[in-house]
């Protein structure tokens, strides 16, 4: 699978100026981070929490934005948009569809720093 149908790297380099060592940094911390935001975000809809699934999928929207990730990023901001609305009921799927592209993206950015960053 390449790359570039889960997220731009050449995109995501230019958002910092091509500084391959600020990028190595972002993505260990989204590495680190992105999987404890998935579960917060789970956990808000587990507990029917519309306005905690808002703010939790606009926190991870947000660390994904960076990554140029359009299909992780189109499911956060639908997420967070029905947890804004209270609309739980088509959440689930919607969550669903979050995690199945975010573990490919985490997988991406994981074999990405195993490889090397290209500078």
């Amino acid at each position: 699978m390449n790359q570039d149908t889960i997220f731009s790297l050449d995109d995501a380099l230019a958002r910092v100026d091509h500084d391959t060592e600020i990028f190595h940094m972002m993505v260990e911390l989204f590495v680190d981070q992105g999987p404890k935001d998935l579960a917060e975000t789970q956990a808000a809809l587990a507990a029917h929490d519309a306005p905690a699934l808002a703010r939790s999928a606009h926190r991870l929207k947000g660390a994904i934005l960076q990554f140029c990730a359009p299909s992780v990023f189109e499911a956060t901001k639908e997420l967070e948009e029905l947890g804004k609305a209270g609309n739980l009921e088509s959440a689930a799927a919607v969550c669903a569809k979050l995690e199945t592209e975010l573990l490919r993206l985490l997988a991406t950015l994981r074999q990405l720093l195993e490889k090397g960053i290209p500078s």
